[in-house]
């Protein structure tokens, strides 16, 4: 096929069996789509029929990662290799299976599936989609990932009856929010994913859940908790305790990403699209959870990072002062999934996007090579944060009876609920790959804090839950490396 794309060299496979392909549509930027690449490697040579020694190759297959029954994800399914039907894969949510080559099924449906070709060594691949529609790779994962070359935590001990763990997605959400324990909040997301994934966990919630609720803070171990502009100055970076609290502030910034992930599966697990205030319309699909689930799991293998490289410099997390300013944007926007995608996902990791290479290239400058390739890690995996709040901002909009501008409709939100200026310079090309061109944020400013709130409206005791988000994010937390 001559559409086919070059993703790599296959040394760059090896160290998974399976890895998922994340696409974007540059020509329409609310397409996204996601394959998954299995590798069977040749048998052992003693296995191998005379003579082919020399010529037996890995088996390369690839299928759309969601099964087309109700998007369960497919990344951890089971490979079997059926008589008289060949290799399948295995829907662990239902048991629906699906041939490798062909994507039938015996229930009568199809998966797609996508030519794969070795050429000179690289792998070439068919992209999801039409060829005018350019799509483009986004980022490789391989399904066996672990936390990167972070030191694996053991487990720890489960903060709930075994014998009664939970039964949903939003209550195993609920206990990972209410845990003050860095490690065994990690853990416990660890655990979530992997249940979800296998199919353990498939139950969105419940009406237990509903009653319950969602806790508006989660709590945190006894830290130095100060102001947003009172965390001090951090130096360029050149020495060991600079880059440590560089690191410090980045960790603590991930902690509570692994909560704002979870709290918008667990928030807006009942949210219906279809409608601006979500009470009107149909489920969130499952690919909604898969993502987020996802997010959190990497904010939490960002936290692993970010630990052990500041105890490597001879520090120990929690030592520094730390804000929980981060925590506000998720209050202003608890009463809406617009306005969450929005504020957290396209202005604050957005604007990490913008601010991260100029901390690993001064990481780089003082000679600090594994500081900057833990951010390297983590500035990669951000850009696909910032592309799963773009991808799902747009299908709300889409979705929406009627449908709305995504663009109009994103900066409406910010002018809303942002306050101040969203200040470049911006990283256009990252930014871009994300799926947020320029119309999105050039020249866009939230209301003047007086404007949005005025005095009287503190005096009238409408609390913190009335004020506007603010930046708070990677910049203002680095603020004294550009001194």
């Amino acid at each position: 096929m001559d559409n086919l794309v070059n993703i790599g060299s296959k040394e760059k496979f090896k160290s998974s069996h399976r890895h998922v392909l994340s696409w974007r549509s540059y020509r329409d930027p609310s397409l996204h789509n996601d394959i998954l690449l299995f590798r069977f490697p040749a048998p052992p040579i003693d296995d191998q029929e005379d003579g082919q020694h020399d010529t037996a190759e890995d088996e390369w297959r690839a299928m759309e990662s969601e099964c087309p029954h109700l998007a369960a994800p497919l990344e951890h399914a089971e490979i079997e290799d059926l008589e008289d039907f060949g290799k399948v894969v295995v829907c662990p949510w239902h048991n629906y299976d699906f041939r490798l080559d062909t994507g039938e099924s015996q229930t009568g449906m199809k998966a797609c599936t996508f030519a794969v070709e070795i050429r000179e060594g690289s792998v070439w691949i068919q992209p999801p989609g039409k060829v005018e529609d350019d799509w483009r790779l986004l980022s490789i994962r391989p399904v066996s990932e672990k936390f990167a070359t972070a030191r694996q935590e053991p487990l720890q001990t489960p903060s709930y009856d075994p014998d009664s763990p939970p039964k949903t997605l939003v209550s195993f959400c609920r206990l990972i929010l209410l845990t003050s324990s860095p490690l065994e909040k990690v853990s416990l997301v660890r655990e979530l994913v992997s249940k979800f994934r296998s199919g353990h966990v498939t139950r969105i919630s419940s009406r237990e859940d509903e009653e319950l609720g969602v806790p508006d803070e989660p709590p945190r171990e006894d830290f130095k908790v100060v102001g947003v502009n009172e965390t001090g100055k951090r130096g360029k970076g050149g020495t060991k305790e600079t880059r440590a609290k560089l690191l410090h502030a980045l960790a603590w910034i991930e902690l509570w990403a692994i909560d704002l992930a979870i709290d918008i599966c667990a928030r807006f697990a009942t949210w219906k699209v279809g409608s601006l205030d979500g009470k009107k319309g149909t489920k969130l699909p499952l690919f909604f959870f898969s993502d987020f689930l996802k997010v959190a799991e990497d904010e939490a293998k960002h936290f692993s990072l970010l630990k052990q490289r500041i105890e490597e410099l001879g520090f120990q997390f929690g030592q520094f002062n730390v804000h929980n300013g981060l925590w506000e944007s998720a209050t202003v926007t608890s009463h809406s999934l617009f306005s969450r995608l929005a504020i957290i996902h396209l202005v604050h990791e957005a604007r990490g996007l913008d601010v991260n290479p100029r901390q690993i290239q001064r990481c780089r400058q003082a000679g600090d090579k594994e500081s900057a390739e833990v951010m390297t890690i983590i500035h990669n995996d951000e850009v696909t944060h910032v592309a799963a709040g773009h991808r799902h901002f747009q299908y709300l909009c889409q979705k929406n009876d009627p449908p709305i501008d995504p663009v109009a409709q994103f900066r409406e939100e910010v002018m809303t609920h942002f306050h101040g200026k969203l200040k470049g310079p911006f990283n256009l090309e990252d930014r871009a790959r994300a799926g947020l061109t320029e119309e999105w944020y050039v020249e866009l400013e939230g209301k003047k804090w007086d404007e949005c709130f005025p005095k009287s409206a503190a005096e009238d005791g409408l609390g913190d839950d009335a004020v506007p988000s603010r930046d708070v994010g990677l910049e203002k937390a680095v603020e004294g490396l550009k001194a």
